[in-house]
């Protein structure tokens, strides 16, 4: 259900009702969304949406790890439409598809296991451009990079926690506010997209889905800036996004402007807590 205002005060508000019937457990229910999604007077766009559409046709699994991962594919957007001398917040969580967690069975298809974990705490991911000017926003794409995903229930590394073999989607949150703790007073818009539904998993279940992050990283290596000697393009890293992490770490680095505190639990406010939006 989608409730609309005025754009001079723009606010959407998404409630989600997944029915119980039977699912269809080749492939993970999706939000309702597309390629390029607009809310009022502002539009979004998925710019890697090629790239989660590949993935998705044969079943999305992300990999989480207990001292948190990077997500591949990750999130790439584009957006119009903001007032270009007013600040935004732009905001990314993630949520339950629905009230199940899953199995591999012997055909090697996704089946219903039994009843979903209680979720963790909401936690929402900010992007560290976060405040910025529209005219910033609307320059060029970004990312949600280096967003990590982790199991670990007692995680204090501010990452977003998630259940193996649970299905979850990003939602991407545009907040007019000039600082994070204003943005529960901000007029704010929603937007999700269906390609971007996976299963999260602690090691990949489906083949394929390995067979095709190593074909993609064989294609598009990282920079030899941001990977050890070890891997050429004939041998991409099993888990590519680790290994540039890994490597970061090996080395020291260490970017002054991007902090792991861009992740916060926000669920202490009611604007960030998944039964109020």
């Amino acid at each position: 259900i989608m409730h609309f205002r005025p754009c001079s005060q723009a606010k959407v508000v998404f409630l989600f009702v997944f029915s119980s019937d039977k699912l269809n457990l080749s492939m993970p229910r999706s939000p309702p969304a597309a390629d390029s999604y607009q809310q009022g007077c502002i539009r979004m766009t998925l710019e890697n949406a090629d790239l989660w559409k590949s993935f998705h046709s044969i079943g999305t699994e992300m990999i989480i790890t207990k001292h948190g991962r990077r997500m591949f594919p990750h999130c790439s957007v584009s957006i119009s439409g903001l007032q270009p001398f007013a600040n935004y917040v732009i905001m990314m969580d993630m949520v339950p598809v629905d009230s199940f967690k899953y199995k591999v069975n012997a055909y090697e298809q996704w089946e219903v296991a039994g009843k979903a974990e209680p979720q963790p705490p909401c936690r929402t991911y900010m992007h560290p451009d976060s405040p910025a000017p529209g005219s910033h926003w609307m320059k060029q794409s970004f990312s949600f990079l280096k967003m990590k995903l982790t199991n670990n229930t007692l995680d204090q590394h501010g990452h977003i926690i998630l259940h193996s073999m649970h299905r979850y989607y990003p939602r991407f949150h545009v907040i007019q506010a000039d600082s994070p703790y204003t943005v529960r007073w901000g007029p704010f818009q929603t937007f999700s997209f269906p390609e971007t539904t996976f299963t999260a998993v602690t090691a990949y279940q489906n083949p394929k889905v390995q067979i095709r992050t190593l074909h993609h990283y064989a294609r598009f290596p990282f920079p030899s800036s941001e990977v050890d000697g070890t891997h050429t393009l004939g041998h991409p890293p099993p888990f590519p996004l680790a290994t540039a992490e890994q490597s970061a770490q090996q080395h020291g680095y260490h970017h002054p402007h991007h902090h792991q505190g861009n992740t916060a639990d926000w669920s202490q406010y009611p604007l960030f807590s998944y039964s109020c939006w």
